[in-house]
């Protein structure tokens, strides 16, 4: 099946790239070059390097985008205008570039960042927007572009992504352990015997479109995170102790904000139940153990 997949060279669109190429043909859509889009090469990967802030004039038909550029703080460019107009302007052209070739799906990478402050203890997507910030903001206009269009799609509202063929230490935060980690730098954590859930892998990500790619996502929004969720104290020590770790491990009785992401209503409606907490951490320090 031919598939087009935007933002194709980071951290996020490269593993989905490697994964989808597999048995796909992927149109692999790109801004700027680095050396994932030099390196990662086969007959089904088409790179295709284009300014999404133009129009998409492309003589290809892909069945299936998936729409992971974006503009965040951690952008080469972040300014507060880049992240409006690029994050609204092309989704605006990717939108218009699938209704124009027929698209039978639509994945829009959305963020939980769109619910602003969390308070309560469980997240659903009922909760509320409160005070999202800038990025927030741009991806709940994203979303809302998406409705009453002549495919079908669906919005993913996705916590900290962890990727394994570009490794960015400064985000997510279990990125950002992990390295220190590794580097036996000395870690403070808070909120010790609170359980935690806010993590998922590009490969999750990859499974759930790969299951869903010939059915109907009936047009919704929906959270994805791990299941099963795992201590905060038990993951720390379980990545120490995986890792070979000489870091020492400050659990500060500190009290910050905390809560678990709901999973029911993608396991409810798509029959899909992504992994454990602990299943997703394994594959990510097996990718650092082997590289």
């Amino acid at each position: 099946m031919d598939m087009l997949i935007t933002g194709a060279n980071g951290v996020v669109g490269s593993d989905l790239v490697k994964y989808f190429s597999k048995s796909n043909k992927v149109f692999a859509v790109y801004r700027s070059e680095n050396l994932i889009n030099k390196k990662l090469k086969n007959k089904n990967i088409k790179w295709i390097k284009h300014n999404l802030n133009n129009k998409l004039i492309f003589n290809i038909n892909p069945k299936i985008i998936i729409h992971c550029a974006v503009t965040h703080s951690f952008s080469k460019k972040n300014s507060n205008k880049d992240l409006i107009n690029n994050n609204l302007i092309g989704m605006q052209n990717v939108i218009e570039f699938a209704n124009k070739k027929k698209v039978k799906q639509f994945y829009h990478l959305s963020s939980l960042n769109v619910y602003g402050e969390i308070n309560s203890k469980l997240l659903k997507e009922t909760n509320s927007f409160t005070n999202p910030d800038l990025l927030g903001a741009s991806k709940i206009i994203m979303e809302k572009l998406l409705e009453n269009q002549n495919f079908s799609y669906l919005n993913i509202r996705l916590p900290g992504i962890v990727g394994y063929q570009i490794n960015d230490s400064r985000r997510p935060w279990i990125s950002k352990i992990v390295n220190n980690l590794i580097k036996g730098k000395e870690i403070k954590i808070f909120n010790a015997y609170k359980l935690f859930n806010n993590i998922i892998d590009t490969y999750e990500i990859f499974n759930l479109i790969n299951f869903l790619k010939s059915k109907n996502l009936n047009n919704q929004t929906m959270n994805m995170s791990a299941t099963k969720p795992i201590k905060v104290i038990n993951m720390i020590n379980f990545l120490k102790n995986e890792l070979n770790s000489s870091s020492k491990i400050i659990f500060d009785k500190k009290k910050s904000k905390h809560f678990l992401i709901s999973t029911k209503k993608i396991e409810k409606n798509f029959s899909f139940k992504p992994s454990a907490t602990k299943i997703i951490l394994q594959r990510y320090i097996k990718s650092f153990l082997n590289s």
